[in-house]
C-alpha cells in the first residue's frame, strides 16, 4: 500500500528546525500537493519520504512499515527532480531501462525490461523517440523521459519536486495535464511539491500548505481557496491574492457581523461570538467584491482606482481605500471604471471572511 503518514515527523539541521511536527496522512493512490514559499521546509519533507534525508523526531511510515530506519533503495518509491538527470550519451530507452538494469537485487530478464519500457514510452507519448539521445529532445520530452523512468519501477509512492520548474509556461500548462491523466491511469500515490498555487489548484487532490517548516492547512483545493484557516493561508493561495484590511466589530448578532474600517463598512456572515469594538482583519477575494449601485446606504468601502489589468475575459481593478491594496474583478463586457475614479464596493457577506489579528487565525 502506498500511503504516506508522518506522525509529530520534526527534522533539525543543527539548530535549525526545518519540518516542525508534521501529522498528515497522505493516503494511498492521492495526489498530494506540498505547497508552501521557498525555504518553507516542503522538499525536506519530501527528501525524508525517499530516505534522502534522516527523521529527527517523529515515525514516518510508508503503507505499514515505518521507514524512519530504512535505506532509500529499499523503501519502494521513485522521484523526479527539478533537473531531468538524464544521461546523455544513452537513448531514451536505455535511460528509461536505467533503473531496472541498475537494480541488482530484482534482475528482471531482458525481454520484462523491454515491456516495460515499451508500457512506459507509449503512456508517456514517447515511443517515436526510444532511439534518440535526449540532447535531441526539447524540455518537455526530458521532463517526460524521467516521468518514464520513474514509472518504469512501478513504485509504491512517486516523489516529485518541482518537475516543472524548467518548463516554459505552455509546456507546464500542457505537462500538468499529462501528469493528471498520468495519476488517473497508474492510481498510484503521487506526492508533488512546488511554490506554484496553479500547479497546487489544478493537480491535487488535497493541499498541504506549509510555512516556517509547518503545516498551516490541510485540504481540497477549492476548501482551502475558499476557507483558508489563517492570513498566510488566504494571502498565499489565490491569485490575485485575498485582499486585507483592518477593521472593528461595530455590530453583531443573528449570525452576521458589522465592521468598521477607515474604508467604510462590510458585513459578514459569521456564527462566532465577537464582541463590539473588536479587533479582526477583514479578507474579501477579488471576485466577491463588486461596484456598488447606490451610494445612499453608507455601507460598502470607497476607493480610488489606481491601476486596471486587463486580461482579455476580464479585469482586475487595482484600487487604494484607506491606505489598503484593494482588487476587484470585472467582467471584460461590464461598464469600464477609469484611472483616478472615487468608487464604491460592495462586499458579499458569505464572501467576507474575518481574521484574528494577533493569532491570525480565521473566525468565521
Amino acid at each position: 500500500m502506498g500511503a504516506v503518514t508522518f506522525d509529530e515527523v520534526t527534522k533539525k539541521f543543527g539548530d535549525v528546525v526545518a519540518v516542525d511536527r508534521f501529522s498528515v496522512r497522505i493516503e494511498d493512490g492521492e495526489f498530494m500537493v506540498l505547497l508552501g514559499p521557498s525555504g518553507c521546509g516542503k522538499s525536506t519533507a519530501l527528501r525524508m519520504i525517499a530516505g534522502l534525508e534522516e527523521v529527527s523526531g517523529g515515525i514516518l511510515s510508508i503503507g505499514e512499515r515505518v521507514v524512519n530506519n530504512v535505506a532509500a533503495r529499499d523503501r519502494d518509491i521513485a522521484m523526479v527532480f527539478q533537473s531531468y538527470a538524464l544521461y546523455p550519451h544513452m537513448t531514451v530507452a536505455k535511460n528509461i531501462e536505467s533503473p531496472l538494469a541498475a537494480n541488482r537485487k530484482v534482475r528482471l530478464p531482458a525481454a520484462e525490461r523491454a515491456t516495460r519500457v515499451a508500457e512506459a514510452a507509449e503512456i508517456l507519448g514517447l515511443t517515436d523517440y526510444l532511439g534518440r539521445k535526449p540532447g535531441e529532445l526539447s524540455g518537455g520530452q526530458r521532463q517526460r523521459v524521467a516521468l518514464a523512468r520513474a514509472i518504469v519501477r512501478r513504485p509504491e509512492v512517486f516523489l516529485m519536486d518541482e518537475p516543472l520548474s524548467n518548463l516554459d509556461a505552455k509546456l507546464r500548462t500542457q505537462t500538468r495535464l499529462e501528469l493528471v491523466d498520468l495519476h488517473r491511469r497508474l492510481g498510484t500515490t503521487f506526492v508533488y511539491v512546488t511554490h506554484d498555487q496553479v500547479e497546487a489548484m489544478t493537480m491535487a487532490d488535497r493541499i498541504v500548505v506549509i510555512n516556517e517548516g509547518r503545516i498551516q492547512q490541510v485540504g481540497a483545493p477549492q476548501a482551502v481557496y475558499e476557507s483558508p484557516a489563517n492570513l498566510f493561508v488566504a494571502t498565499f493561495i489565490g491569485s490575485p491574492p485575498m485582499n486585507l484590511i483592518s477593521g472593528k466589530v461595530s455590530a453583531s448578532a443573528g449570525g452576521s457581523v458589522e465592521v468598521t474600517t477607515d474604508a467604510g463598512t462590510v458585513t459578514s456572515t459569521c456564527s462566532a461570538s465577537l464582541s463590539k469594538g473588536a479587533d479582526v482583519v477583514v479578507g474579501i477575494r477579488p471576485e466577491h467584491l463588486s461596484l456598488s449601485e447606490t451610494t445612499s446606504s453608507g455601507k460598502g468601502l470607497r476607493a480610488k482606482v489606481e491601476n486596471i489589468e486587463l486580461l482579455g475575459h476580464e479585469r482586475h481593478v487595482i484600487c487604494s481605500a484607506a491606505g489598503s491594496k484593494i482588487v476587484f474583478r470585472q467582467a471584460n463586457d461590464a461598464a469600464p471604471v477609469a484611472l483616478g475614479q472615487e468608487v464604491t464596493l460592495d462586499a458579499e457577506p458569505d464572501g467576507t471572511h474575518l481574521f484574528d489579528p494577533t493569532s491570525t487565525q480565521r473566525l468565521n
